[in-house]
């Protein structure tokens, strides 16, 4: 995790390096290591510099070529063996080139085309002044942030939004648009390129981004459709390579010359991330960095209690798992600070704890956290259902939704029996049908809103998606649109940030671009085999993961904790709202109903759900956004 910026004016109006440093400032968190500055005339570009690989403890950034081409770049490359085997000894690149370095020759050998060569989680800049072009670069699922402006005659990217809105030029406005897509929870899936900030563009992934001075093209550069299905011989069989995708997911995201942290749960996806790297550490001590478990400990018999999970890993392998205690309320939160850090209105409803999670990661020296996030999206989706309905296997889709209950005995099988015929009709009904329908839902809820902003929620809608693949069932369509969401990449750009925060970066080996090119392409009934959620983890990892996991038919449940924080901060909404805020003002919230409303919604915050607590959370995100980057921020 490193910080880039990069400034271009079109008119030739030299760049002054004071400028660059000031852009460069704002991400001091996301690079302690060292800054880097690259200024050729109208042209600047700057580096916040993490080293976390072995290659990159002497790593230099910008990188430049004798040519004219300077980059800056964060994140990781998966496939350097690859690469270094294709580029040809002109390059000057060896086994120890840092990936920028790689990068850059990639470049230098390919053009443009360098983008689809690159395997792993990055986002880079890079100016060619032989072509007099600016080339801006994104990972294939979006795990790196990188956004981009135009500020009259110049050309302006960065990491995060804040290093752009330091430019003199830019004065920050809202998208009321986008606000209220994700404030009111309509179609926020299609919202690619869109940022909280109208005008600052979030590049897609997959996508590259080429600026000249007379025209700027965003294109699409690889994507996951187009192989042939996989259809092999057996469960065991599927499971087998699944495990190969998988070990290999995880191995990429240890090359570190740092310790390595795992958030673990006892939770079945990642307890299987930290019993694989353990084990692949213990076969090859010396080929991989220490492993650190880090979980959440919650007060005993309560729903989020998995102590005795963890338990069972520590008696497997003999290790001592990192506790960090649930919230504690000692501390007093900055949530001004947290807004600012997150360039969104959205608070983190366990934020006490989570500060206290990566403080722990700190204090154990790593620089990466790997996580199980996003496991249950990918690996649990019924949609295949539908594809098994459709071949007139109805008595394997009642198994199956029947085995489903078991597995999850604490939620009501109904939910999934709910899901199927919902995704029976959206994979039935033509896209504009489906579309029309989802317009005319009605979504109660969020009374406090003015009429003209739930208006803005059902406006044009956003241009065509700029992912269209044909795929050959449901079970891959609906992975595919879950991966190319355009509100999964507004979370992965958040979970990056908040751990940007702390001086690290998030890892999510269920990510990895190979592992979910393999699950596109297989049947979909394999992942659940048997109506077993998750069957294929779970018999890949059945000789790593102890039995007692391997089995579990439960998930902790953090329902009671986002609630108890959200009427322990209730008193900032009175503190913040009212007819002088912000919102009220410019015309977000009615005041005339918003405090009837706030009371009636905090005497359900007791219940067994908290869309409650997220509401009233994301209503005072708004207001310290407003404030934290509109307001003030135009007052400055």
């Amino acid at each position: 995790m490193s910080g880039i910026v990069g400034v271009w004016n079109l008119d030739g109006r030299p760049v002054e390096t004071g400028l660059v440093r000031e852009m460069c400032a704002t991400l001091a968190h996301r690079g302690p290591d060292d800054e880097g500055v690259w200024i050729e005339g109208p042209v600047g570009l700057g580096c916040r510099l993490f080293r976390v690989t072995p290659e990159s403890t002497g790593e230099i950034q910008p990188v430049t070529h004798p040519s004219g081409v300077a980059l800056v770049f964060d994140g990781r490359l998966d496939n350097r063996d690859e690469l270094l085997a294709a580029l040809t000894e002109d390059s000057k690149v060896h086994e120890g080139s840092p990936d920028p370095d790689l990068a850059l020759a990639a470049y230098i050998a390919y053009g443009e085309s360098l983008a689809e060569r690159l395997k792993g989680d990055f986002s880079l800049g890079m100016f060619d002044s032989r072509k007099h072009r600016l080339l801006l670069v994104r990972d294939t699922v979006g795990v790196r942030p990188l956004f981009y402006h135009r500020a009259g005659g110049t050309i302006l990217f960065a990491s995060e939004i804040k290093a752009i809105l330091a430019h003199p030029q830019v004065s920050p406005k809202p998208d009321d648009h986008f606000l209220a897509r994700h404030l009111l929870g309509r179609n926020r899936e299609e919202t690619w390129g869109r940022t909280f900030f109208d005008g600052i563009f979030s590049l897609p992934p997959a996508h590259m981004a080429v600026f000249t001075p007379d025209r700027v093209s965003v294109r699409k550069y690889w994507d996951f459709s187009g192989s042939p299905p996989i259809k092999l011989g057996s469960f065991e069989e599927y499971a087998e390579a699944f495990r190969e995708h998988f070990s290999r997911a995880v191995k990429r995201r240890l090359r570190s010359a740092y310790p390595v942290a795992v958030s673990v749960s006892g939770g079945l996806d990642s307890s299987s991330i930290f019993c694989a790297a353990e084990s692949m550490s213990r076969k090859s001590p010396d080929g991989f960095p220490s492993i650190c478990g880090v979980a959440y400990d919650s007060p005993p018999g309560t729903s989020s209690d998995e102590s005795a999970y963890l338990t069972e890993i520590e008696q497997k392998y003999g290790v001592s798992i990192n506790r960090v205690p649930v919230s504690q309320h000692r501390t007093r939160l900055d949530f001004r600070k947290m807004v600012w850090h997150v360039e969104s209105p959205f608070l983190d409803g366990m934020y006490e704890t989570t500060q206290a999670f990566f403080d722990r990661v700190r204090q154990l020296e790593a620089r990466v956290v790997l996580t199980g996030h996003w496991a249950d999206q990918i690996l649990f989706d019924q949609a295949y259902l539908v594809d098994r309905f459709r071949r007139l296997a109805w008595g394997e889709v009642h198994r199956h939704l029947k085995e489903f209950g078991r597995w999850f005995a604490d939620i009501d099988v109904t939910d999934y029996r709910r899901r199927f015929f919902i995704d029976l009709v959206k994979y039935s009904l033509p896209s504009p049908v489906v579309a029309l329908i989802r317009s005319l839902r009605h979504r109660p809820g969020r009374p406090w809103f003015t009429g003209n902003f739930r208006k803005q929620a059902l406006g044009q809608p956003f241009k065509k998606p700029l992912f269209r693949s044909s795929l050959p069932n449901v079970h891959s369509r609906a992975l595919y649109e879950q991966i190319r969401s355009g509100h999964h990449v507004l979370c992965l750009e958040w979970d990056n940030k908040t751990a940007a925060i702390h001086g690290l970066e998030m890892s999510f080996p269920f990510l990895d671009r190979d592992l979910l090119s393999f699950l596109l392409r297989i049947p979909g009934e394999v992942l659940n085999w048997e109506g077993v959620p998750k069957a294929l983890l779970r018999e890949a990892m059945q000789h790593v993961l102890p039995q007692a996991i391997k089995e579990r038919n439960w998930k902790a449940d953090f329902t009671y904790l986002v609630n108890e924080e959200a009427e322990r901060n209730y008193h900032l909404l009175a503190q913040y709202l009212g007819p002088d805020s912000v919102a009220v003002q410019d015309g977000y919230l009615s005041s005339d109903t918003l405090m009837t409303e706030l009371e009636r919604a905090r005497s359900r915050l007791d219940g067994p759900e908290c869309d409650i607590a997220w509401s009233l959370s994301d209503l005072l995100g708004l207001e310290l956004w407003l404030r934290v980057f509109i307001r003030d921020y135009n007052c400055t």
